[in-house]
């Protein structure tokens, strides 16, 4: 696993400029602040090394979920799972799964650093519906409700496992 800045590579050039065409500007901080994991790199923004270690940590661990999804289903199968299973945009089943995957880690994380407030934060909530249902993703799921109760199953999951202080 090797983690690259976004701004050596000429294809994540290309890919932020195709988003952004893509989404009609509505995903137009591909490189400046998203991460990116294709395969075993992690393709990180400029202003990385200016985030805190707890968030790249954080990042860190949402990112490395998508790493094994690659090592799971290989280049191939990620490529027709994430970008084209059942439609690149609008109904994206296979990218919603994908990423609701890395997302439930991503509300572990939160609860471990931070306690299940943290995890249970309705701004953290409303942050990830945004990202589902809006143009960060490519408009990816239309259903926020799906969105909404992934969510709450998750975060009732997490407090489960986790001993009350």
């Amino acid at each position: 696993m090797s983690i690259r800045p976004k701004s050596s590579s000429r294809v994540q050039t290309l890919i932020g400029h195709a988003l952004r065409v893509l989404t009609l500007g509505g995903q137009d901080r591909y490189l400046s602040e998203y991460v990116t994991t294709l395969g075993t790199t992690i393709w990180v923004p400029a202003s990385w090394e200016r985030w805190s270690y707890r968030s790249r940590y954080k990042v860190l661990r949402h990112e490395l979920v998508h790493v094994q999804q690659f090592e799971r289903f290989t280049w191939v199968g990620m490529v027709l799972i994430y970008g084209f299973f059942p439609l690149p945009a609008g109904l994206a089943w296979g990218r919603a799964v994908l990423e609701w995957e890395a997302y439930a880690v991503t509300l572990e994380v939160e609860a471990e650093l931070d306690g299940l407030a943290a995890a249970s934060d309705p701004a953290l909530h409303e942050e990830i519906v945004r990202r589902f249902t809006g143009p960060d993703y490519g408009w990816m799921w239309p259903f926020e409700g799906w969105v909404r109760r992934r969510i709450v199953e998750t975060v009732v999951a997490i407090s489960r496992r986790r001993p009350l202080p």
